[in-house]
């Protein structure tokens, strides 16, 4: 199975990454070749970017993890737009590719995050709680929408 990996080299991507017996895996990563080798494993395929990848590449399943970090520093105006970028834009080129490629991949996994909720302070969350109409709900839901574009 060829996988592609966006977000390969954060918490779940990397350890998917080591742990996977995939025939490829391409990792798209803002970091350098030997960054992504050295934290997701020499068998991946690193890329800085999905337009580097022609049409008859062959993918069968894309993990949409990409998104920089989040709890790394204070969420200023700034900050958020940067949050969103990184998810909203990535994830929309994830779609493009989806598009263009002349094999299509059977599955896309996008993840997004329990901040889809909001703050909920000390209530049980499940998936029939009403979220907060807070940033990081807004960031989750339009994470969402974006990826529901490659249906």
């Amino acid at each position: 199975m060829n996988i592609l990996i966006t977000g390969g080299t954060g918490f779940i991507g990397s350890a998917f990454c080591r742990q996977s017996s995939s025939d490829l895996i391409y990792v798209l990563s803002r970091q350098s070749e030997s960054e992504v080798k050295a934290v997701c494993g020499a068998h991946v395929i690193p890329i800085a970017s999905l337009k580097s990848l022609a049409s008859d590449t062959c993918i069968d399943a894309i993990i949409n993890l990409a998104g920089e970090g989040i709890a790394e520093r204070r969420w200023s105006t700034k900050r958020k737009a940067r949050l969103v970028a990184s998810r909203i834009d990535t994830t929309e080129e994830v779609v493009a590719l989806i598009k263009r490629l002349d094999h299509k991949p059977q599955v896309l996994i996008s993840g997004s995050a329990v901040g889809f909720y909001g703050d909920q302070g000390q209530h049980i969350v499940d998936e029939g709680t009403v979220p907060n109409p807070e940033f990081s709900h807004q960031l989750c839901a339009a994470w969402e929408r974006a990826a529901l574009g490659a249906a």
